[in-house]
């Protein structure tokens, strides 16, 4: 069914990978929203008016923020198309996350109104009348809703987008208070308790726990998230492919939206072939990747000197040192400074988070090893200590 409605609506539905196919689920499935939380915020206000429900008017209420969320992501969309221009360089899809906290804060907001509406229903201790219509119309708002959340949820996978997986939760979140409150007004019915005070307690707390979640979850791309590994490896393994790559490390990735990423990457190469090669190949691979992934690289050139045979013995010793102390830890770009009277060692550590060893416990180990291994040197360490920009 979902296939065929993108069928109906998007053209080129298949193409997700083309914005304008992207921009084009996001606001299908904004419409969507919209159109069946204004028949629900219609129905129920009705309804909760004629039972005296507080309940049921909290629920409409919450409907009607979905109104307002598929409103701000549908803005948020189209926004988020916006080509580059000179005050924002890097484009506008950022405006997404945007959108999705924005969603997220009126959910918080709604549910603070809720529980306080409850709260003064207990107080009250007026009574609802609930009838068969009641239940009916909670019924079919359930089964709405299910709908919604699955083509939300759907479309979330289809195009990768937070903002419409944020409101995808928001409709489950909503499927479970209007099930409790079916519950709940059963009962009542069935046994004369007066629970819509505290059914409406129950459906606030749903609706916050929910917005209180989406804020983590929309925020967190704003501060700033590593890239996924999986994407960074296949790009390293297509970089490290080429005649002429040597290593590939201090990879550095950052996002201005979904389908916005720059990257930026070392890549050794022999010192000794001609710079004008090797300058020719990191082009040839920057173009390549942009091509095949829609990524804009930068490499960084490191040519390394193959032929020096002392430097590549000391290497050799320092990174069994290190990886003998914590396997996590990578050592790049080792080169000698040779000086009167000590050579300085120098190479960058990556250096995770999760590892276990300090700073400077890696440098006395670093230390007292090579001192064991040439007694008859004296080196001096200077070592930069990177942390991961991507999970490994």
């Amino acid at each position: 069914m979902f296939i065929l409605l993108r069928k109906l609506f998007i053209k080129n539905y298949k193409n997700v990978e083309d914005e304008n196919v992207r921009i084009a689920h996001g606001k299908l499935a904004s419409i969507v929203g919209i159109i069946v939380n204004v028949i629900l915020v219609s129905l129920k206000i009705t309804f909760g008016i004629i039972a005296s429900s507080i309940a049921i008017i909290a629920d409409a209420l919450n409907n009607l923020s979905d109104v307002s969320s598929s409103l701000v992501t549908l803005i948020g969309f189209k926004m988020s198309s916006k080509p580059a221009d000179k005050e924002h360089p890097f484009g506008h899809q950022r405006i997404e996350y945007i959108a999705g906290l924005i969603v997220s804060i009126i959910i918080i907001v709604i549910a603070v109104l809720l529980l306080s509406q409850s709260i003064e229903r207990i107080i009250s201790q007026e009574t609802s009348n609930y009838d068969l219509w009641t239940f009916i119309i909670l019924g079919v708002s359930i089964l709405l809703k299910l709908l919604q959340f699955a083509i939300y949820f759907s479309f979330s996978k289809t195009i990768s987008s937070v903002a419409l997986k944020a409101t995808a939760y928001d409709s489950l979140g909503d499927i479970l208070a209007t099930t409790l409150l079916l519950a709940g007004a059963l009962v009542s019915y069935y046994t004369g308790l007066n629970l819509d005070g505290y059914l409406g307690i129950v459906i606030a707390i749903f609706v916050l726990v929910a917005g209180i979640r989406l804020v983590k979850e929309t925020s967190s791309p704003l501060i700033g998230e590593s890239i996924k590994k999986d994407l960074v490896n296949k790009i390293i393994l297509d970089i490290s492919a080429y005649d002429g790559v040597l290593g590939v490390h201090d990879v550095l990735c950052h996002t201005y939206g979904p389908r916005k990423i720059f990257m930026s990457i070392h890549v050794e190469v022999d010192g000794n072939v001609n710079v004008f090669i090797s300058h020719d190949l990191i082009d040839k691979i920057e173009k390549d990747i942009k091509k095949k992934y829609d990524i804009d690289l930068l490499i960084h050139l490191d040519p390394i000197d193959l032929n020096d045979v002392e430097t590549n013995v000391l290497e050799n010793d320092v990174k069994t040192i290190l990886k003998e102390l914590d396997d996590s830890l990578k050592v790049h770009e080792f080169r000698i400074v040779k000086m009167d009277e000590a050579q300085k060692i120098v190479f960058e550590l990556l250096y995770p988070y999760d590892s276990k060893c300090s700073e400077n416990q890696i440098k006395e180990v670093l230390a007292n090893k090579m001192l064991e291994l040439h007694s008859g040197n004296n080196f001096i360490y200077d070592i930069s200590f990177e942390r991961p920009y991507y999970e490994e």
